[in-house]
């Protein structure tokens, strides 16, 4: 009965391993097939139909930097400048190192009609943030494992190599490659709490900002297609946002889609 019992339950499990890996197949099959579509459709000009097979992509609940710098192209070839500012932030916050993408984004900045001026970042801040943004999340955390586990391979080399120059060396490079995988961990958790709490949108429709969250208000300044901005409070439809030059205000929601 026992024997029994196992084979049914080994048939079960393998069977379930062969559908989900068959899911899996016929899931990549569809992206590849909608990518190749979508760059012979880019590569010929055809941005709108390539943005077709870039959305029935996107709508596989499937997103890569790749694809988001694509799109963010796209929509920046059919004159979309708040859509092409949207997919180039959203690709820049999976791969904050990637020069294409932040080349393209500068260049769509420059078609914002009114830009607010950046206030001035302490260095040290900038240049953290800089250094943190060579690679992605994920790769710091890559790293971190792989530094890690050198360290352990060199300790063992300490503990129970026979010559001491080696010991020296495994206890040096240990050391080190511990301090670097710390290091590394930092970096990879603070690059993602600046990717999970990011609360910027970009404005899709120019809009008037209020002084309070009803339209009777008073306008303190107007804010234009593309800009990017910081969402600070929310209330009802309406939104706080803080421009980068430290101007606040209400705005309608609508006017935002948030990254």
């Amino acid at each position: 009965m026992k024997l029994m019992t196992d084979r049914i339950f080994k048939k079960l499990l393998l069977s379930s391993i062969i559908s989900i890996m068959t899911i899996f197949n016929i899931y990549a099959t569809d992206i590849n097939r909608l990518q190749d579509s979508a760059a012979n459709y880019y590569n010929n000009t055809n941005y709108e139909e390539a943005l077709f097979f870039y959305d029935s992509i996107s709508n596989l609940d499937y997103s890569s930097a790749e694809l988001f710098l694509n799109m963010g192209n796209c929509y920046y070839q059919i004159g979309d400048i708040p859509n092409s500012i949207y997919y180039y932030e959203l690709s820049l916050n999976l791969n904050p190192a990637n020069e294409d993408t932040k080349h393209n984004l500068n260049i769509a900045n420059t078609k914002i009609e009114t830009k607010a001026e950046e206030l001035p970042v302490a260095f040290y801040k900038r240049w953290f943030i800089s250094v943190i943004s060579i690679m992605s999340a994920d790769a710091w955390a890559y790293l971190s494992v792989f530094l890690f586990s050198l360290s352990l391979g060199m300790m063992a080399l300490y503990f129970f190599s026979l010559r001491l120059s080696l010991r020296k060396t495994g206890f040096i490079v240990a050391i080190i490659s511990l301090i670097f995988a710390a290091v590394s961990v930092v970096f990879s958790v603070n690059l993602a709490k600046r990717i999970s709490n990011n609360n910027n949108a970009i404005v899709f429709d120019k809009g008037l900002v209020k002084s309070s969250p009803n339209k009777e208000s008073n306008n303190l300044f107007e804010v234009s297609k593309g800009l990017k901005v910081e969402i600070t409070d929310s209330l009802n439809l309406w939104y706080n946002i803080k421009l980068s030059d430290g101007k606040q205000g209400w705005i309608e929601a609508e006017n935002l889609k948030r990254l």
